[in-house]
């Protein structure tokens, strides 16, 4: 009888969650610097950057915005532009290349735009990744001819309510696991 009760406690908050927060999109932010890579840089570039997620377990879409000004080089591919997974502090490796990386090859000043899907065929947007993302373990990176590890950088970080939805996604998917 107990089990029930928590289990159906733990589905009406995954639910609360899921209908109220992540049936629309959840905002992250990142805000790139050149004091954020490891090895900082000195540079006057800056960004910022929006990814917006939807959808839900097995199905994650994201969208994202990124504008940069201000490079002290030119972008080249690659290594280009990409989304890694590490925290702040370290380097991680690519998880997501951004789209329009041509167009963007030799601009010091620009806008990424574009999406990272569930069934992308190279490097899909998976629920582990999406932890990740909750985390705040994910980061905006653009490199640069003259900083090829990068020149500025940003965590993509949650906002308090994505918090939330977060963990009680997990629970839930926590719960109905030990069934």
């Amino acid at each position: 009888m107990r089990h029930r009760l928590v289990l159906a406690s733990v589905l009406v908050c995954g639910m609360t969650a899921l209908s109220g927060s992540l049936a629309a999109a959840q905002s992250f932010p990142a805000f790139l610097s050149g004091d954020q890579e490891v090895g900082p840089v000195a540079t006057p570039a800056t960004g910022i950057g929006t990814l917006d997620l939807t959808g839900g377990p097995g199905a994650w879409v994201a969208t994202y915005s990124l504008s940069y000004s201000d490079l002290l080089s030119p972008i080249v591919n690659p290594p280009g532009a990409h989304i890694h997974n590490a925290a702040a502090g370290m380097n991680g490796p690519v998880v997501h290349g951004l789209d329009n990386i041509a167009a963007a090859v030799g601009t010091t000043s620009g806008v990424f735009t574009g999406d990272w899907r569930y069934d992308d065929a190279s490097n899909p947007l998976t629920d582990m990744l999406v932890g990740e993302l909750f985390a705040g373990r994910l980061y905006f990176n653009i490199h640069t001819a003259q900083n090829t590890s990068g020149e500025i950088r940003g965590q993509i970080v949650p906002e308090p309510t994505s918090i939330v939805a977060a963990l009680s996604l997990i629970a839930t998917a926590a719960t109905y696991r030990r069934r």
